[in-house]
């Protein structure tokens, strides 16, 4: 019990450390014995069911926890046993990751309770492996011997089943808060640039509530519905005809009376027609304190000199002459240019106008603050990196982690984001290579070929002399598929062993003679209408200079079987003879009598017996 939770803590603490990736589960069907390994007469295998939990590590080493339930036929019992088992196991996995096939051995620990009634502990070693499937499952074949530390409870388990890998989700350190003004990215509606907390994180000179690109006042405290301006300086308000009338200017500033603070002064349209204040004179002796004025620094004392008209096409308060839109209404502080979506970028200069964004992004959003537009974020509602277009790339090699099936390990995109491993460093990686620890060329999937004719050694008859597909490496010079040391015919196509096949026609001819040729009766004498036939043969023999020919002589069981073999044999030899006569050559040919041996009918009837009565003439290659 005290190993049991030890790996059970070990399980926790690796838990905790997000550089030790999750595994998997595993289920599998189960097979169990317990009359083999106890010396029980009978095999009576019985099922059961796994189900796993497993952690890696590192590369090669896993602790897991599998829960077993199944029937067990046990000794002393009439009836099948249900038994619970709960193991705390290691396991060793050999090879690397990224291999197809991947072999395992284990040993752990575990209780089992039997009938909720007894238990009894055992050590369950074994082996096992996996067998991937696609990129996250295996197929998992395991057997295991469990000691029991009770009699007649030792086992033998062998399990089938699938396992699952598991993916942890990229960790976040914590909130970002990329202008450190106290307010993290997520809830802050300019993350780029320090603001107040009051201002939603957005720079407002006058702290009164209003960012600076809302505030028609930015330098003067003012309520939010009147547009940052105080109530008794009414913020600009659009005219709402379309028409052009003509504009009351008397400073001739640019800017209509109605909406100029400062009507009889030439003025900026930051300051709302108003000029800059002047700077207060010291005197000799005492300094003169200027009574408070409102400051707007130079960068936005924009001094605005008398319109050449007083026309406003636009009616958005903005002489033609001043406004950089005369055509289409739009607010003062942005040059009378219109900006659909309120967020401060005119719609000419905004890249998603109707669609509140960052002067950063060139008017569009960034919903996850990871500082890439949502029009060109492929991750828009999660924070991610460039090199994977804005989505989460936990590893950084520039694959997201959506489609990276090593999201904790840097690899390469043509990899789906796994590390290339190539052991034999043949140029071919592990996971294509047939022979990934021998150096082969692409030609044969990595494996070697000695003979340089694109067939790997291991499938090559004759691996040091280059030959053809066909004749399993070897060479073929009349390329029938019979390599030439095999080849009884090299100059030849056939496919008997490398010769021409004999013709149907002509093995037809062949058994009409075996039916044919007659001799007198209880003779070896050949009869007249025998000859035709024989001179077929003999003609086919000529037609065929690679066969040779065996003549075998048959009877029927009548009489005396001694005396049925020597007949048998003397009618071969007439055959024989007369095919000598024709010209064959007496080396392309043997005779050779079997009496009643070998029947092709039954001799109970007299057609029977004169099949059986016959000569046979079979040709093959020399």
């Amino acid at each position: 019990m005290a190993v049991v939770l030890c790996l059970l803590q070990t399980v926790s603490l690796v838990a905790q450390d997000d550089s030790a990736p999750l595994n998997g589960i595993s289920a599998k069907v189960l097979f169990i014995d317990y009359n083999t390994p106890n010396s029980i007469d009978g095999f009576k295998p019985t099922n059961g069911i796994e189900l796993a939990y497993l952690r890696n590590i590192n590369q090669n080493f896993a602790v897991g926890i599998p829960l077993k339930v199944g029937l067990a036929s046990i000794a002393g019992s009439v009836d099948k046993t249900v038994i619970f088992s709960l193991d705390a196991i290691g396991q060793f996995q050999i090879g690397n990751s990224e291999s197809i096939v991947r072999p395992y051995l284990f040993a752990g620990i575990g209780m089992v309770f039997e009938q909720f009634e007894e238990n009894n502990a055992q050590i369950p070693v074994g082996l096992g492996l996996y067998v991937r499937a696609g990129g996250s499952s295996f197929f998992t074949l395991q057997g295991e011997y469990r000691k029991s530390l009770e009699d007649q409870r030792d086992n033998i388990q062998l399990g089938i089943g699938w396992h699952f890998k598991l993916k942890p989700q990229p960790r976040v350190d914590g909130p970002l808060d990329t202008d450190a003004d106290g307010l993290p990215d997520a809830q802050d509606y300019c993350p780029n640039e320090a603001g107040t907390m009051l201002a939603n994180g957005c720079p407002d000179t006058d702290d009164d509530g209003v960012p600076n690109g809302e505030d028609d006042c930015p330098t003067i405290k003012g309520p939010a519905d009147n547009r940052g301006c105080p109530s008794n300086n009414p913020a600009p308000v659009t005219p709402s005809q379309p028409s052009a009338p003509a504009v009351a200017d008397r400073d001739g500033d640019g800017i209509n009376d109605s909406l100029d603070q400062c009507p009889d002064q030439p003025g900026t349209i930051a300051l709302k027609g108003c000029p800059p204040s002047a700077p207060a004179q010291p005197t000799p002796t005492a300094p003169v304190v200027a009574a408070p004025q409102t400051q707007v620094p130079p960068s936005q004392q924009t001094q605005v000199p008398p319109a050449s008209n007083t026309i406003d096409s636009d009616g958005d308060g903005l002489v033609d002459s001043r406004d950089q839109c005369p055509t289409m209404a739009g607010p003062i502080l942005l040059m009378g240019c219109p900006d659909s979506d309120n967020d401060g970028i005119t719609d000419k200069d905004d890249r998603c106008p109707n669609t509140p964004g960052e002067a950063l992004h060139s008017g569009c959003p960034d919903t996850d603050k990871d500082g890439i537009a949502d029009d060109k974020d492929a991750c828009p509602n999660q924070a991610g990196a460039s090199s994977a277009n804005g989505c989460p790339d936990a590893d950084g090699d520039g694959t997201a982690d959506r489609e990276d099936d090593c999201p904790n390990e840097k690899g390469n995109a043509s990899n789906r984001g796994c590390p290339v491993y190539d052991a034999d460093n043949d140029g071919i990686a592990d996971k294509d290579d047939l022979c990934p620890n021998q150096r082969g060329p692409s030609s044969t999937k990595g494996c070697p070929d000695t003979d340089g004719d694109d067939i790997p050694d291991k499938n090559d008859l004759c691996p040091t002399e280059a030959g053809v597909a066909g004749a399993s490496g070897c060479p073929d010079g009349d390329n029938d598929g019979t390599p030439n040391h095999l080849d009884k015919c090299p100059d030849e196509k056939g496919t008997n062993e490398g010769c021409p096949d004999i013709s149907r026609e002509d093995k037809e001819v062949l058994a009409f003679a075996a039916k044919n040729v007659q001799f007198e009766t209880g003779k070896a004498t050949l009869k007249a209408q025998s000859y035709a036939s024989l001179e077929k043969v003999a003609q086919i023999m000529t037609k065929y200079p690679r066969y040779n020919l065996n003549v075998d002589g048959h009877t029927d069981d009548t009489g005396d079987a001694t005396a049925n073999r020597v007949l048998s044999e003397e009618r071969a030899a007439s055959c024989y003879q007369y095919l000598l006569a024709r010209g064959v050559d007496v080396s392309r040919m043997n005779y050779k009598g079997y009496g009643e041996s070998k029947p092709i009918a039954a001799n109970n009837s007299v057609e029977g017996r004169e099949r059986n009565r016959r000569v046979e003439f079979n040709m093959y290659v020399r």
